[in-house]
């Protein structure tokens, strides 16, 4: 039986859980915690909440017959709430008003914004894959391996993590690998996972394989996007650097698998310090998580002269002729520690969508005359850009 109801989708859900720090945007209660039912298993009271009803009808509080579908089942139109003060707000009409909760929740996000390391304490960003993204604590580090705990998945589930252990020969190459915040480093496993069941949630040992060869950044040469003159040193390695976290994931035609997943993290992060952690965790993949080229005759990553990220920050959610400043810590090949900011392209949805579906049609138009995932995406100027009409390049 189809639902009338415009319901959030499940990555909704979770980023509303997320923005809101699995706090009540209300009470300011916690919704998530350990359950004694067994040593993995959680407690959830949260209710990711419309602010105005997913369906007409009797008792629908707030209903807007305005609001498109999708726009019902938006992050916009939804707060983050225990399950005793969801029911609250669906009684009292008048005092929980359609203002009063989007000002609500404004704030309660507002007040959950990191200050530094602020409230992270000892866990952040660990990244298995593609697919599955956790809050944990590096425990060990060294030449025998990595070993870290997992207290919380944002993406993915202990279920999908015994699978990959499993299922290891099956994964693509370039998927096998694991991505440290903490270290500000990363890499390709070389063997499946041991994980190991604790009291405090799970524990999991991987070997990561030796980074692919490092190139000195003072080497870089490129090309300026604005003036068309040639580049060099550290003035080419920054060009290069935002070039490369400007190109969005999946607009690059001879290479699908290509690019970053900062224009996305922006449309459904910005306002949170979320965003800046998940960029960071993007840096780490594009630095040391290599893919075959053929061109090159071996494995190389996008991002080559980094030996280890230290840190990101975006001092603005605000965008300048759609370029987002990011501020980024490194230590780099053959220059040792730099910070810079750097100015990087966010794609709106629409120029995603679009920038995806053109290098998709493309892709299969010359499928027969080009190896895809072996060329490598150089940095577009703006007039060739603007020519080709390549969204974000």
């Amino acid at each position: 039986m189809t639902s009338s109801r415009d319901d959030f989708s499940r990555r909704t859900k979770s980023d509303l859980a997320l923005r809101a720090s699995y706090q009540c945007s209300l009470c300011k209660a916690s919704t998530v915690g350990p359950s004694d039912e067994a040593s993995n298993a959680v407690t959830m009271i949260g209710v990711a909440a419309h602010i105005a009803a997913a369906a007409s009808g009797p008792g629908a509080r707030r209903y807007d017959h305005s609001m498109t579908p999708e726009q019902r089942g938006s992050i916009d139109n939804g707060i983050w709430l225990c399950a005793s003060c969801s029911v609250l707000i669906d009684r009292d009409e008048v005092r929980y008003s359609t203002q009063n909760l989007h000002e609500l929740k404004l704030s309660h996000e507002a007040s959950r914004r990191l200050q530094g390391q602020g409230e992270v304490g000892r866990d952040d960003i660990i990244a298995i894959g593609p697919s599955l993204i956790a809050l944990g604590a590096v425990l060990r580090f060294g030449p025998d391996g990595c070993r870290f705990r997992i207290s919380h998945f944002l993406e993915g589930n202990i279920r999908e993590l015994w699978a990959l252990s499993v299922d290891f020969s099956k994964w693509p190459d370039e998927d096998r690998y694991v991505l440290s915040n903490e270290l500000g480093y990363g890499g390709l496993l070389s063997q499946p996972p041991a994980i190991e069941r604790t009291e405090s949630g799970h524990e999991v040992t991987v070997q990561i394989q030796v980074a692919t060869d490092r190139r000195n950044a003072l080497a870089t040469k490129t090309m300026c996007r604005e003036t068309g003159r040639m580049l060099g040193g550290m003035e080419a390695m920054e060009s290069l650097f935002g070039n490369v976290l400007g190109m969005a994931h999946g607009t690059w035609f001879a290479d699908l698998q290509s690019g970053s997943f900062i224009s996305d993290y922006h449309e459904r992060y910005a306002g949170s310090d979320w965003l800046s952690r998940l960029i960071m965790m993007d840096i780490i993949r594009l630095s040391f998580v290599p893919r075959n080229s053929r061109a090159a005759n071996k494995k190389v990553v996008p991002l080559d002269w980094v030996n280890r990220v230290n840190s990101v920050s975006t001092p603005t959610f605000e965008l300048t002729e759609q370029y987002l400043s990011i501020h980024v810590d490194a230590e780099l090949e053959g220059v040792g520690n730099w910070s810079g900011v750097l100015p990087v392209f966010i794609c709106t949805p629409e120029q995603l969508q679009e920038g995806r579906d053109r290098a998709q049609k493309n892709a299969i138009s010359i499928s027969p005359t080009v190896d895809h995932g072996i060329v490598e995406a150089l940095p577009v100027d703006k007039k060739t850009a603007d020519r080709l009409k390549l969204p974000g390049r």
